[in-house]
């Protein structure tokens, strides 16, 4: 862990505020890691026929995802739905199984989990995941077939699991069209922007709404039976979401991160004014002690911070994720601000 110990700079306690310096605004964002009071997880599962081994991952490595949920007593809701949106399928966005929501009081849930994640691998191979969670999550269908799912008060964490890029097109696609045409005429797909803008437009503060994907690498070494899932990830880094790798074998991981970051513990946070990277200092502490005890994360890929400039995130790594209960205060330069 990348820490430093220097003292607090006094000068930046005021959350959210700005000075004028001589030169550049100064700025201070204030985080908290605490977990949510509630939360809907909705799970977008691709159904195309290479699928069936990571359905049965999911579910086996479900235990390592809930528990930070139940050891912190948050009251959730889970769904699952599938990638298929394909006209002739009448039960599109619609969450599978019965009970649709599943929660705390559903006996044996973690077993029912398991089971409603094996979605079959029947389905559309034009897997169009960001578009299916978006007809979940509004109307009609969250009124609907899908109705008490989506809580106004609650986060929202939607997670994607796919072995395939997203082709969500909202009808820009020929209708005569095949999976080929998700790479071939990629240009007519709605863009991510559109989609991270409409899931924070369910609720009124954005930040309770968390993406993350276990999806296709980059790079496939090894991994042949799947494509770089580039749409997925992108909505994850633009939510401070998780990414995984769908290629993994062992999927404990990934499903352990996802868990705390839907138990409240984010390892990203999205900044309030574009930074002057050299002047970024970052403090973790307990909120109720005196500022003089807290240290100083240093920047680090590994066991530190890095900041995202195409999404405005400050993300942490490794043991300098911020743990439950504390606070992260990020003094900073505001860029393009000289006086």
């Amino acid at each position: 862990m990348r820490f430093s110990t220097a003292s607090f700079p006094m000068a930046f306690l005021l959350a959210g505020c700005i000075e004028n310096s001589a030169y550049r605004a100064e700025q201070t964002d204030t985080f908290f890691q605490e977990p949510p009071a509630n939360v809907d997880i909705l799970w977008v599962i691709d159904n195309s026929p290479s699928m069936v081994q990571e359905q049965e991952e999911v579910g086996r490595r479900f235990a390592d995802f809930i528990g930070h949920l139940e050891e912190t007593n948050i009251d959730f809701h889970l769904g699952v739905i599938t990638t298929d949106m394909d006209e002739e399928n009448p039960d599109a966005a619609h969450l599978v199984g019965d009970p649709a929501v599943i929660d705390s009081e559903v006996p044996d849930y973690q077993a029912v989990f398991n089971a409603r994640v094996q979605v079959g691998v029947d389905g559309s191979d034009m897997e169009r995941g960001l578009e299916a969670a978006y007809q979940a999550l509004t109307e009609p269908i969250a009124s609907d077939a899908n109705a008490g799912f989506l809580r106004r008060e609650a986060t929202l964490s939607i997670i994607f699991v796919s072995d395939e890029n997203d082709c969500s097109d909202q009808g820009a696609l020929p209708a005569t069209s095949d999976g080929s045409a998700c790479y071939d005429d990629a240009e007519l797909l709605t863009p991510v922007r559109d989609f991270v803008e409409d899931f924070r437009s369910l609720k009124d503060d954005p930040t309770q709404v968390i993406a993350s994907a276990v999806v296709g690498p980059e790079v496939n070494e090894g991994c042949l039976d799947s494509v770089p899932g580039t749409r997925y990830r992108s909505i994850a880094e633009n939510t401070g979401g998780v990414e995984g790798n769908i290629c993994d074998h062992d999927f404990s991981d990934i499903m352990d991160q996802m868990g705390l970051s839907v138990s409240g513990v984010r390892a990203a946070f999205e900044l309030s004014r574009v930074p002057v990277l050299e002047t970024l200092e970052v403090w973790i502490g307990d909120p109720e002690a005196d500022t003089s005890t807290w240290e100083q994360v240093l920047e680090d890929p590994d066991q530190g911070w890095t900041y995202a400039a195409e999404t405005y995130y400050l993300v942490f790594h490794g043991g300098s994720i911020p743990p439950r209960g504390t606070a992260i205060t990020v003094t900073y330069e505001v860029a393009g601000s000289h006086e």
